[in-house]
């Protein structure tokens, strides 16, 4: 295995800008409820948002020699997903790390651990999707590997694949089936305004689904 993978598969531009279109619900939905990286990856404040191809990074716990070269090779557009073993109680990147992935260009990062330096981090304007606040540092003396498959928050990400964040949180969107779930999406999204709209006016979901003969073929013997 190379530990540090300079060639993969990355989606079009074009790909990446419809996705933007694209919550992180719908996605999620749309891909039967899967490849969500659960609650504790979360914005690092209220109405970060964030789309583009991954940059996967596996760190030591409480090193991050490891992050720092995907850092070196990282490409604007990227999003940089970094796994330090799922323990939050770690601060491997802060304003110093925001400032240099910002420069470069990068859309994001995605840690599966704290972030420090939240006053002067979130001036910046980077989306980070973090498990929150730390100030406990890290070193720097075990490498990793760069664009290796990585697990973290309970799901495999590669590089190249499409990494959506929202207030909801984030969710990794295979490369492989990217085209095929967006439109998906696109569909679920347009249908989900017409709904609003007839709940705006007057309707709700118990009618619309006829739920009351849906709940009388279950056995249920209800007054509504």
């Amino acid at each position: 295995m190379d530990r540090v993978v300079l060639d993969y598969k990355k989606p079009s531009k074009e790909l990446i800008e419809a996705f933007r279109e694209i919550s992180v619900a719908s996605a999620h939905e749309c891909m039967d409820r899967k490849n969500y990286l659960g609650m504790s990856i979360r914005p690092f404040y209220p109405g970060m948002k964030l789309c583009g191809p991954a940059l996967t990074c596996q760190c030591q716990p409480l090193d991050n020699l490891t992050m720092h070269a995907a850092m070196h090779i990282a490409k604007p557009g990227d999003v940089m997903v970094v796994t330090f073993g799922g323990n939050p109680n770690q601060g491997p990147f802060g304003d110093c790390c925001t400032t240099l992935a910002k420069a470069k260009g990068m859309e994001g990062v995605v840690l599966d651990t704290g972030v420090r330096d939240g006053e002067t981090a979130s001036k910046i304007g980077l989306p980070i999707f973090c498990c929150g606040h730390s100030v406990t540092g890290t070193i720097k003396k075990e490498f990793g590997t760069v664009n290796n498959p990585i697990s973290i928050g309970g799901q495999v990400v590669k590089a190249g694949d499409i990494i959506l964040g929202d207030d909801d949180g984030v969710v990794v969107i295979p490369l492989e089936i990217a085209e095929d779930i967006l439109k998906k999406a696109q569909k679920r999204q347009a249908d989900e305004v017409i709904i609003r709209e007839r709940f705006r006016n007057g309707e709700d979901a118990w009618g619309m689904g006829n739920y009351s003969e849906y709940c009388k073929k279950m056995g249920y013997n209800l007054p509504i």
